[in-house]
């Protein structure tokens, strides 16, 4: 049976955020906190995550020591990284996304399913993750709290039900189409729960994993066939993941199924501004940063262990919608959702 969205802006937006913290750090804080070093692993180079992160600490004049390292995709460089942490000593290490906190912190030795199931490798200092979809389901933590160990974190991504009332917020669905990447393990996880909560409430979800090719990289050539494919199912909508490659893409992606009246929804704040999706339930990547680096505060002022600083979903999250596309392809939203959704590209 498909449940029927009951959305108010307050069960939308989670309630008031630790953020209001920013800016307003005591005195006793700063000089705690002032000095101390963060070695940041990135996956892709600095985002709007990394800025607001910045932001906190410049904005509470506290000035920290920032070490850059991105893997620009690329795993294999994780070894001489690691090896570069360890020489280092930072006093806290910052993680983003799921490929690179399974390399650096690993998954919980308790859930592992065995000694060679991504390892902790960084086990001497706290661990800081952020922009990581799914830390429960890719067995990071056990459950959202605190960890235990010397690991504690911010999840960026709506819970997928919550994702899935949004679309039916907008209209009636029924049957959704999925393009994913199947060796990205963040996407095939999103995938996995999205199909097992339309399963739940009766909604369908097509499967469209994305071809690799020769050098077992996701195919752009693929996509038009992907996307027609998908549109001739006759889904409502085209969900776009938690995805690299598909956010990489989402511009391209987003032109074809709109060329096919297939309207996309975004899990992500950088996958709808930079695309041609209709809308999206997003966490902004600068407030993603800024709740990220409260929890950085707390570990660099000594004043809590990191195994008791709870992993935590992010509270605030904004329902968007893109004016320009909507008018474009003619699927207006219901008019309840203008009391608390934020209208974009008109």
């Amino acid at each position: 049976m498909r449940f029927v969205p009951c959305f108010s802006r307050r069960k939308l937006l989670a309630g008031p955020l630790a953020l209001g913290l920013v800016g307003s750090m005591p005195g006793h804080l700063r000089a705690s906190a002032e000095g101390k070093s963060v070695f940041m692993v990135l996956w892709r180079g600095e985002t709007e995550v990394e800025e607001g992160f910045r932001a906190h600490f410049e904005e509470a004049d506290c000035p920290i020591d920032i070490t850059v390292r991105s893997l620009d995709r690329d795993v294999s460089k994780l070894p001489s990284i690691i090896a570069e942490i360890e020489r280092a000593q930072p006093d806290l290490v910052y993680t983003w996304g799921t490929s690179v906190t399974l390399g650096i912190a690993g998954r919980d030795p308790e859930l592992a399913e065995g000694p060679d199931d991504y390892p902790p490798m960084i086990l001497d200092r706290p661990i800081l993750f952020t922009m990581v979809s799914q830390p429960v389901r890719s067995r990071i933590i056990e459950e959202f709290g605190p960890t235990g160990r010397n690991v504690t974190g911010v999840s960026h991504i709506v819970p997928v039900e919550t994702q899935l009332k949004a679309m039916l917020a907008y209209m009636p669905v029924d049957r959704i189409a999925v393009i994913f990447t199947p060796t990205e393990t963040n996407s095939v996880l999103a995938v996995e729960q999205l199909v097992a909560v339309g399963d739940r409430d009766g909604i369908r979800v097509d499967e469209f994993p994305v071809p690799l090719d020769s050098d077992g990289n996701p195919s752009r050539q693929a996509l038009p066939e992907l996307i027609e494919e998908a549109a001739d199912g006759g889904p409502q909508f085209l969900y776009l993941g938690p995805d690299s490659f598909i956010g990489e893409h989402a511009k391209y992606i987003t032109g074809l199924a709109n060329d096919k009246r297939l309207p996309s929804f975004a899990s992500t704040e950088r996958m709808l501004a930079a695309s041609d999706a209709l809308y999206g339930l997003v966490a902004p990547y600068r407030k993603v940063g800024r709740f990220t680096a409260t929890k950085a505060e707390r570990i660099l002022c000594g004043e809590e262990a990191v195994s008791d600083i709870p992993v935590e979903v992010m509270p605030e999250f904004s329902y968007q919608i893109r004016a320009d596309v909507a008018q474009s392809l003619n699927i207006l939203p219901n008019l309840s959702l203008l009391d608390y959704a934020e209208i974009i590209g008109q």
